[in-house]
């Protein structure tokens, strides 16, 4: 007989209804089944979801909050869209930011985290040449978390989260599913991601910064038709 008694099993930390709403309406955006400028029609989604519109606000206000949604006074609140210059605004802001938890991530690299980060690699891969556009978005966003996560700075990654969702969302809305570069365009992410992971591997922050904001560059530069320049996004040394 086991000797736990009930009190030393917590409760499951089950989503709150905002909470499940807001993921809902998330993957909505993702799949692309409510698309950028598109208004939110609160008595349709509360009633799709079987929730009110109350619950339903405050699940907006969390995507809102995350910049997947903007609330324009007297018109009501629709999907946000992401031009070129935002793009390059959020990506001038993010890759410092997350250069440093790279070069943190390199130091703290273990075994099993580098199996995890190869293991999302392989995630994104196998639905390199479907249309599992939110398959793809899981793994990439699970892959740059657990990289924060190996940084070991909770107020790193909280930054890196608040800047760069609306990211990771907004760059795979609409470009693949049915594209006719789409293989090529997820072979670049995952070619990109797995360039990230050969620096964190050397286990020197430097190389493993350089290695990030180069191919993170490279990347965005080829694929959105951006014009950022690396020179000037690399943070200071990193010296043990």
């Amino acid at each position: 007989m086991s000797d736990q008694s009930p009190n030393a099993i917590g409760p499951l930390a089950l989503p709150s209804a905002p909470q499940a709403a807001a993921q809902t309406l998330r993957e909505a955006i993702i799949s692309g089944e409510l698309k950028g400028g598109e208004r939110i029609l609160e008595q349709k989604w509360s009633r799709m979801l079987g929730i009110g519109q109350p619950t339903l606000r405050e699940a907006m206000r969390e995507l809102e909050h995350q910049g997947l949604l903007r609330k324009t006074p007297q018109r009501g609140t629709f999907v946000a869209e992401l031009s070129p210059d935002d793009y390059r605004q959020i990506l001038e802001v993010r890759i410092p930011l997350e250069a440093m938890a790279v070069a943190l991530a390199a130091a703290h690299l273990t075994p099993e985290a580098e199996r995890e980060l190869e293991d999302l690699i392989a995630g994104m891969a196998a639905s390199e040449h479907d249309t599992d556009t939110r398959r793809f978005h899981d793994c990439d966003v699970m892959f740059h978390r657990r990289i924060w996560d190996l940084a070991g700075n909770s107020y790193l990654r909280d930054l890196l989260e608040t800047i760069t969702i609306r990211l990771f969302v907004f760059s795979v809305v609409g470009r693949w599913p049915g594209h006719p570069k789409a293989a090529d365009e997820r072979r670049a992410a995952i070619e990109q991601h797995e360039g990230i992971v050969a620096g964190i591997r050397t286990g020197d922050p430097a190389k493993a910064q350089r290695a990030f904001v180069e191919h993170t560059v490279e990347y965005w530069n080829r694929q959105y038709g951006l014009s950022l320049n690396k020179k000037k996004l690399f943070v200071v040394p990193f010296r043990k």
